[in-house]
């Protein structure tokens, strides 16, 4: 007869908990940084692991995660779980309005900053008793991660990519905004393993693009720093690393030793780091170069061409391979026609003209010709997709200019909520939201997010600088103003086909949940379950959210009752929206997760899942697939710009356009050369077929102020 055992785990998906099977074990430490996991006979010795583990760390860990509380003014140190003397994120009421330049900032008093809690009166074990851990919600895989069990239907283009990437070959595909491009990426990332590792690198030319994709940026991946050294400085840069890194681990060593000798017990992670000789670490950013089987790069577009050469040469030296690119498999994605690489300066200050990424010398050895999407899933008017594709090019015919001049009229609306206009700096939208916000009446709340680090291999928290580095490019901010009739933006998919990322509404109140569940507004929480409960679009030769598989929906309505009981006894007051769409939903914090090269969790920040929506950056409309918009031409100086500012919109009904000029809408006639040669698109035929509307599609724009 097999004996029962039990499972405990410390810092795992779920937090810290013991389980009574193996299964429950793995899906809460695979893959999961910083998870340490042991088995045990009995439930009194896995208690007194994590007991001791608990008494053990206390000095060493940072807090665990928790939910901001609605406070006044006056900050309070928590004491909630046994915690005292804790910095926690709060929401604050401005005691005054002031000039809302930018997000307002406000600073948390406490007695003690460092003060770190000890853990054992937060122990939890939800499959011995019914208590609930005050930790809300557990890290778990982001959005941007591909880890869902979905099945989508690819048009025929898409599967003819996919099918490449299956049969090993490198793809480059393109397309106009709208086609589906990051929905055909997300299935190839989960053909390749669903989330970065050694042998999948996923990544993008910026920080933005890449947390949409679960990834890190192609600089970081490849630890070249900005890439500005000759190719040789940059492998020896990178065999470099190596020295750096023996000294560091060496430096770990005795931190670890001198731990265990004053009596503290080192854990699971620990332990193995001590057990391999210091001269046998490996380094890490060599073992991605020597390990990876498939590089995916998102928004090529804004990758220089040198940079590629280097990248293609260092792969080579690396490898010690002469095969295109070492032998890595590239999958390359996005749209030349969109914005060029950003222009380098000399020593003296000049700016050296960028090449693009098809101008390297290595590009025919590594890409073959593209594959173009054409299907449109954004737009529905014919019409409109034809102008666009025309715009894509720098075409503009009397009627285009007819068209979009009649456009100017103002686009009433009954429901109070307005256009987004889309600005191409930060600094104009925080002028803009920050105006509106103070023309509302009263004081606003300020929801301040909760920031923690990742974990490396060893169990060790990643430093602060790194954290805040990651953290930059995250789309919610460390600080959130609202009031009641703020209009805002939803930047986390809620309900599939209803409440999505880019959906807009108003606050139209601050209501703790119980008070909200007395009036019918449901708690907005990422739910799978609920893509079975509304209709989803379905797009004929389109890509398609077929319905879960049972198990994971009954699993998915188990954890969404946990954490819908979990906020119930935080009692927070959360902002309730009401959508463009008729839904009302209050919007509590939810996780957003920033990936590191290695597959790890680097950070996370804990926020409402919201952003003003008066205006916004072009760049940050990436994703986004808006109703109703406002473009202001005069605002637009660079080519590709108007482009991809009008291509947000998913109808002519819905777009105001301002000061329509064709001298606006510009392409770079580099990039009109290069495809007339390689696909004939700009000479082609300039139909593009119409679909319904996508709202997972990636368009990225460079925020020219950063």
């Amino acid at each position: 007869m097999v004996k029962q055992k039990f499972y405990a785990v410390h810092n795992g998906r779920e937090g810290t908990q013991i389980y009574t099977t193996w299964e429950e074990t793995k899906s809460n430490v695979s893959r999961y940084s910083g998870a340490i996991h042991k088995s045990f006979r009995s439930l009194a010795e896995a208690r007194a692991w994590l007991l001791g583990i608990a008494d053990a760390t206390a000095s060493d860990v940072p807090p665990p995660y928790s939910y901001p509380g609605a406070q006044s003014s006056q900050v309070e140190p928590s004491t909630q779980c046994g915690m005292s003397q804790v910095p926690i994120p709060v929401v604050k009421l401005e005691e005054t309005d002031g000039e809302f330049e930018g997000l307002l900032h406000q600073t948390m008093e406490v007695d003690d900053p460092q003060a770190t809690p000890r853990l054992t009166s937060q122990l939890r074990f939800p499959e011995l008793d019914d208590r609930i851990p005050m930790d809300i919600e557990a890290p778990v895989p982001a959005d941007s991660a591909v880890t869902e069990e979905e099945v989508i239907q690819l048009s025929p283009e898409q599967q003819a990519a996919l099918n490449m990437v299956k049969q090993g070959k490198n793809v480059f595909f393109t397309g106009s905004a709208g086609t589906g491009k990051s929905v055909l990426l997300r299935e190839i990332i989960k053909l390749r393993g669903g989330r970065p590792s050694l042998k999948l690198g996923v990544t993008a030319s910026t920080g933005i693009a890449s947390l949409n994709i679960g990834g890190c940026t192609l600089h970081s991946w490849a630890g070249i720093g900005l890439g500005k050294e000759d190719k040789d400085a940059l492998v020896g840069k990178i065999l470099g690393i190596s020295k750096r890194e023996f000294m560091a681990a060496k430096e770990r060593r005795a931190e670890l030793l001198a731990k265990r000798a004053r009596g503290f017990a080192l854990n699971e992670e620990e332990e193995k780091f001590l057990a391999i000789p210091p001269g046998e670490r490996k380094n890490r950013v060599l073992d991605r170069w020597r390990e990876c089987k498939t590089l995916i790069i998102d928004e090529i577009s804004m990758i220089d061409g040198k940079l590629f050469d280097k990248l293609e040469y260092v792969a080579r030296q690396l490898r010690k391979s002469e095969l295109p690119f070492g032998g890595i498999q590239l999958v390359l994605s996005g749209d030349f026609c969109q914005l060029p690489p950003v222009p380098d300066k000399s020593g003296t200050g000049a700016q050296i003209p960028a090449t693009f990424a098809f101008d390297a010398e290595s590009w025919p050895r590594c890409v073959g010709d593209p594959i173009v999407l054409t299907r449109v899933f954004r737009q529905r008017e014919q019409k409109f997709v034809d102008m666009l594709n025309a715009l894509r090019f720098g075409r503009v015919d009397p009627e285009t200019v007819r068209v979009f001049s009649s456009l100017s009229r103002e686009v009433q609306y009954n429901d109070g909520i307005e256009p987004t206009e889309l600005y191409p700096t930060r600094q104009e939208v925080q002028g803009a939201n920050s105006y509106r916000l103070k023309q509302l009446p009263g004081l606003p709340r300020i929801y301040e997010s909760m920031d923690s680090p990742g974990r490396d291999e060893t169990g060790r928290p990643y430093p602060p600088a790194r954290v805040e580095r990651a953290l930059k490019d995250v789309i919610v901010p460390e600080k959130l103003p609202l009031k009641v009739g703020a209009q805002v933006m939803l930047v986390k998919n809620i309900i599939q086909g209803r409440l999505v990322n880019g959906s807009v509404g108003r606050v139209i109140d601050f209501l703790r949940p119980r008070e909200a569940m007395a009036k019918g507004i449901d708690i907005a929480l990422p739910d799978s379950r609920e893509r079975s409960r509304f209709d989803v679009p379905d797009i004929p030769g389109g890509p398609r959210v077929e319905s879960e598989d049972p198990t994971q929906l009954s699993q998915s309505e188990e954890q969404r009752k946990r954490k819908i009981e979990q906020i119930l006894r935080v009692n927070s007051v959360w902002p309730a929206v009401h959508f463009q769409n008729g839904c009302v939903q209050l919007c509590v914090p939810l996780t957003f997760e920033v990936v590191s090269a290695e597959g790890t969790i680097e950070a996370t920040r804990e926020q409402v899942p919201l952003i003003l929506a008066w205006a916004l950056s072009i760049h940050k409309s990436q994703g986004q697939t808006l109703q109703r918009v406002k473009v202001d031409l005069n605002k637009i100086f660079e080519k590709g710009q108007a482009y991809v500012a009008l291509s947000r919109a998913t109808s002519m009904d819905g777009l105001q356009v301002l000061h329509f000029d064709p001298a606006k809408v510009r392409a770079h006639p580099r990039v009109l050369q290069w495809m007339t040669e390689t696909t004939g698109r700009y000479n082609g035929p300039s139909y593009i077929q119409p679909e319904q509307s996508i709202d997972d599609e990636l368009e990225f724009w460079k925020d020219l102020s950063c």
